[in-house]
């Protein structure tokens, strides 16, 4: 396991693939980690180098203070980068973070080379439907929610 200390935060990455390759990011949806995305890292490690990271308050990333909107998420994946060196990678969110996508597409479109955004939208349910999500994965943990 590898943790990435930013100034904002400590993130758990992983890096597959080629380090010449491109690369891309692989972002999970809440209440999971990067393992949800291990079925594919097979096929895409070929073409590309796959960083995945656990989420601000996901896996073994630091629990920060609340505050976890899209524009924090976001600024996230860019610290990320920055800290690799890494100025330029495709996108890949799920759910929530293909809302994280939504925002880097907005707001750094010169930071991205292919956006990819799987069962997302620009928004997804109202209080209800999150607090819900939230309290199933204090109960029931990592994995309780998968979309």
């Amino acid at each position: 396991m590898s943790m990435i200390h930013l100034p904002d935060g400590v993130f758990r990455i992983r890096f597959d693939g080629p380090p010449a390759a491109p690369v891309l990011i692989l972002s999970h949806p809440l209440g999971t980690d990067l393992d949800v995305w291990q079925p594919q890292i097979a096929a895409l490690s070929h073409s590309f180098r796959v960083l995945r990271y656990d989420m601000r308050g996901h896996g073994a990333s630091e629990v920060s203070p609340p505050g976890y909107g899209m524009e924090r998420l976001g600024a996230d994946v860019l610290a990320l980068l920055d800290a690799l060196g890494i100025a330029r990678a495709h996108f890949c969110g799920q759910s929530m973070s293909g809302m994280i996508g939504q925002w880097l597409g907005i707001n750094t479109p010169e930071r991205l080379g292919k956006l990819i955004l799987a069962n997302t939208a620009a928004k997804i349910g109202g209080a209800d439907l999150w607090n819900g999500r939230i309290a199933s994965v204090e109960t029931g943990g990592m994995g309780a929610v998968t979309g």
